[in-house]
């Protein structure tokens, strides 16, 4: 007999008050053009601009807040505990 596995994905969300303005800083500072920036990070500019605005529809993912910080080359402090606890 297989053993097959099954993944389970725990969502949660948190709040972080003017995270959308410091990444609107680290986009400045990084001297990379708009275009540039959503090419790389994989989003549009309209989402963009949701971003640092903090108008965002339901939730930034995890995920595209790590591409964000490695395309700026930058970290926001958001870390994932062991247990999926966000800290």
């Amino acid at each position: 007999m297989i053993s097959a596995r099954m993944r389970i994905r725990q969502v949660r969300e948190i709040e972080i008050e003017g995270l959308g303005e410091r990444i609107k800083q680290a986009r400045l500072d990084s001297r990379k053009s708009l275009e540039q920036i959503c090419d790389e990070v994989g989003v549009s500019r309209t989402y963009w601009y949701d971003i640092e605005k903090e108008t965002v529809r339901g939730a930034l993912s995890i995920e595209n807040l790590r591409k964000i910080e490695e395309v700026l080359g930058v970290e926001f402090g958001v870390t994932l505990q062991g247990d999926g606890e966000i800290k």
